[in-house]
């Protein structure tokens, strides 16, 4: 059994493998409640993964309106709730992707940086922001100056790093003392958790961990952060967003439901933009002061 990474517990058990990829399996640690992918995904396979066909379950081309709209709508959202706590500043997107948060972030007044793993969806995202805005690699390696940023974001990031506790500990050093990290990622204790089990749709190999509210609570304080904000993540969707996901991520009920109602609707039915809730929460963590720090072994 593989070693937790999060609270480095050697108790954990064999969940299930995830569908279509019976060599990847997910294992549930029995002491924080986190779970993890194992084995993962080599560096070149997951290059490979984010290459521009990744987009393809988002029905992504860079003249996509309908995507655009739809996820400047969920951003929107979590802009409401950054704002509660930092009216402005640097914000820094971590796996901005082709930059949408950071069009609506610099909309809100914001000034916009980034970090992207991909090399088609950042150079996509320089092109919005400029070669020094947005850094293309890992988190860990990006040059942003320490200390300089008001905001880091990380919106479906978190369960696809290889380890959480390097990305955490990167983060703090770039943030200002009053500075928050919000993310959103899938939550393995929701109800669509519950009632799908395996078949669950965020089960997939470039998800190498999932958490929990106990686990992000743990993550939050070993490394000098005070949780200060925690709720079920509503998104913007629609039906043709929805149909592209499953056709990519097969899914023995939700693939041939998608196929059909994108078959017999209008692409004006197809495209009209929904908040839903789809098993994911989002966090607010708020930079403590260096005595509260708690490190890891």
């Amino acid at each position: 059994m593989p070693r937790c990474r999060l609270c480095f517990s050697d108790e954990a058990k064999l969940l299930w493998a995830v569908r279509g990829n019976p060599d990847y399996r997910v294992y549930l640690c029995t002491t924080c409640g986190a779970r993890s992918l194992s084995p993962q995904p080599t560096e070149s396979h997951l290059r490979e993964l984010y290459s521009k066909h990744y987009y393809d379950a988002w029905g992504y081309r860079e003249d996509s309106g309908s995507v655009r709209d739809m996820k400047l709508s969920t951003f929107r959202l979590r802009l409401e709730l950054i704002k509660k706590y930092k009216p402005r500043g640097n914000v820094l997107d971590v796996g901005c992707a082709t930059g949408f948060f950071l069009e609506a972030a610099r909309e809100a007044g914001f000034a916009p940086f980034g970090v992207e793993f991909s090399d088609y969806s950042s150079k996509i995202a320089k092109g919005k922001f400029g070669e020094d805005s947005i850094f293309e690699g890992v988190l860990d390696d990006c040059p942003f100056p320490e200390r300089q940023i008001d905001v880091v974001t990380m919106f479906d990031l978190l369960e696809h790093v290889r380890d959480p506790h390097s990305v955490m500990e990167k983060t703090r050093r770039l943030l200002k003392d009053d500075g928050i990290v919000v993310i959103m990622t899938p939550d393995t204790d929701s109800l669509t958790q519950r009632l799908m089990r395996e078949k669950w749709v965020h089960y997939k190999i470039e998800h190498l961990y999932y958490f929990n509210r106990k686990s992000i609570r743990l993550l939050a304080d070993r490394h000098g952060f005070r949780l200060v904000h925690l709720q079920p993540a509503r998104k913007t969707l629609n039906l043709a967003y929805s149909y592209h996901q499953f056709q990519v991520y097969r899914h023995w009920l939700l693939t041939p439901v998608f196929s059909l109602v994108h078959a017999v609707l209008p692409d004006k039915a197809l495209q009209a933009n929904i908040k839903v809730i789809v098993g994911e929460m989002v966090a607010v963590l708020q930079k403590q002061p260096p005595a509260e720090e708690v490190k890891h072994p």
